[in-house]
């Protein structure tokens, strides 16, 4: 007698590789915006990161620009 006689699942190739990629992804995704959760925990405002590229967004229009917007819009300690 089985307990989860329903989940029985071929697993081959294919299916392990993309689970295994969904896996990498979300892990990624959470590393990759980790750091500004512990930034908010400690009273730190901050502009809410994209995955992957966090806040770069800010800076296209240059590196100077983008930081006074920031220091603008969050105060002087900004992630």
């Amino acid at each position: 007698m089985e307990v989860l006689g329903f989940l029985k699942l071929e697993v081959n190739g294919p299916m392990v590789t993309v689970a295994l990629s969904v896996v990498l992804l979300a892990l990624l995704k959470w590393y990759s915006t980790s750091a500004f959760s512990r930034l908010e925990k400690l009273g730190i405002r901050h502009p809410k990161p994209s995955p992957f590229i966090g806040n770069l967004t800010f800076f296209f229009q240059g590196f100077w620009e983008g930081q006074m917007e920031l220091r603008k819009l969050y105060g002087p300690l900004c992630g």
